[in-house]
């Protein structure tokens, strides 16, 4: 199969590198290089125009079976498609997911018009054979997994009026069901509350410390409990049948006598050998997975929130690590909390780091070469630097062209999701913006008024500071780096 690479005039020796030294299946790739610079910024309307004009890069592509345009382009490809009269798609977003893309391809993926290769090939799900033990509504709870599902709980201390956004996002963001947490000091009159908002996006089981609670709990909509084995042991007669269960305990014996008593009475029941704390008791809490797994026939919970919660380090990487221990267990529960800010989007991390588990657990390899949008900070493959015969000059530090009139402002509103810029002189405000685009908020502001070339360049540079904090969520603060990684000085040189 011939595939013509559409690009850019700057980035076609990359992608030409990329091809050469990255194409396992022997592909014939033409990279074809449109007189533009930048390629991403186009739409498919005007790539078709530039085609159409351009007879000699017309030949190039219809003497290909397949035409692959960047998956920054916007529009559809098939504008493209009528022109050159070849089959055309979007591929990566990203150079270093160009491989990854011809993978795909080569194992009979079909790429879109419209999303790009990472949408694509994000959404693919491997076909799982597994044995149901029960269903939770229609949630089929498989005996072992994978699949496994995620379960997100929403925290004791999340405000009533806080909840019915939250359990909205934790379903978007890929939860099948909620656990309602609570603890001793919990009002019950206040989890009903939260059981009846959250009941209507997902099943909900409420966790519980005290059985009596359990009826007034049913009327208010869950459809299970989760509480300790001691618990269950001591009024297992007081718990309704049609209820499921999570039971946990770090006490095997216990888990194990209680566990069995509740499958030879048809409970639904799942099992929580509880995941223990890094650097205390993680290692030996696997052991308590492996032995319980073997002795009871019940679906296993397996809790990420105090590994997340007490390592410090970005969550994301965590759950990469402990959906593939989770998978590797066979556990069919995934339980996520995002106690604190460090684990926000923790249930969006954990679908991801599940669905590239699964992948490689179905494909009977490691999660190395998977698609993963797991990597934010690093990828895969180094940078590649291209080397031309221009004489760079190098620049020094300059320090700023102070002028004591003029004042550029810039913070971000996390709530809503912008950015804000506020240009003073003379402590006059001339222009108040907000948005959720750097460059059209830069833009406009030129637009409003007369910078500097050095207030120009600095209002760039802090604009896109400020999108990326946004996008990834940490504080942005004017002058200051967002991104200090361990290898770099205080400094950040």
């Amino acid at each position: 199969m011939k595939i013509a690479v559409l690009t850019s005039t700057t980035a076609e020796e990359m992608v030409k590198d990329i091809v050469t030294n990255d194409n396992k299946h022997g592909y014939n790739i033409e990279v074809v290089p449109l007189p533009v610079p930048v390629i991403s910024i186009l739409d498919t309307n005007t790539i078709s125009k530039i085609i159409s004009r351009r007879k000699d890069i017309l030949e190039k592509i219809r003497d290909s079976n397949l035409v692959m345009i960047p998956g920054l382009v916007r529009g559809d490809s098939s504008i493209i498609e009528k022109v050159a009269n070849v089959e055309t798609y979007k591929g990566p977003k990203s150079l270093g997911i160009l491989p990854y893309a011809l993978d795909f391809i080569h194992n009979g993926g079909k790429l879109d018009k419209q999303k790009s290769a990472e949408e694509v090939m994000g959404s693919i799900t491997p076909k799982i054979s597994y044995k149901t033990a029960f269903k939770i509504d229609n949630i089929e709870i498989p005996i072992r997994g994978p699949p496994v599902l995620i379960v997100a709980e929403i925290h004791p201390n999340t405000k009533v009026d806080e909840v019915e956004s939250l359990a909205k996002r934790y379903v978007n963001d890929g939860a099948k069901i909620i656990i309602i947490g609570s603890n001793l000091e919990s009002d019950p009159s206040v989890i009903e509350k939260k059981i009846k908002i959250a009941s209507n996006y997902a099943p909900i089981i409420a966790e519980i410390s005290d059985i009596s609670l359990i009826n007034r709990y049913r009327q208010a909509g869950i459809v299970g409990i989760s509480t300790s084995a001691h618990l269950i042991e001591k009024d297992l007669e007081d718990i309704p049948n049609d209820l499921v269960l999570i039971i946990g305990d770090r006490n095997i014996t216990k888990l194990k006598k209680v566990g069995s008593e509740l499958l030879s009475k048809g409970y639904k029941l799942i099992i929580d050998p509880v995941l223990g704390i890094p650097c205390i008791d993680f290692v030996k809490s696997i052991n308590r997975y492996t032995k319980i797994i073997k002795s009871l026939n019940a679906p296993i919970l397996f809790s990420a929130a105090d590994v997340t919660e007490e390592l410090e380090a970005d969550t994301i990487g965590i759950h990469s690590l402990l959906a593939t221990i989770s998978i590797e267990l066979r556990a069919s529960l995934y339980l996520v909390v995002e106690e604190t800010y460090k684990s926000h989007r923790g249930v969006a991390e954990a679908r991801e780091a599940l669905r590239v588990a699964e992948t490689a657990y179905s494909l009977k390899s490691t999660p190395r070469g998977l698609f993963s949008k797991l990597l934010v900070v690093k990828q895969n493959e180094k940078p590649i630097t291209i080397n031309d015969q221009l004489n760079y000059e190098y620049v020094n530090y300059i320090p700023p062209d102070y002028n004591l009139n003029d004042y550029i402002q810039i913070s971000v509103d996390y709530e809503k999701n912008e950015i804000k810029v506020v240009y003073k002189r003379n402590n006059k405000i001339l222009a108040a913006l907000k948005g959720k685009h750097a460059m059209s908020l830069a833009r406009e502001l030129v637009k409003r008024v007369n910078l500097s070339l050095d207030h120009a360049a600095y209002l760039g540079y802090e604009l896109s500071k400020a999108e990326i904090a946004l996008k990834l969520g940490k504080t942005y603060i004017q002058d200051e780096s967002i991104i200090i990684p361990p290898w770099m000085g205080e400094n950040g040189e």
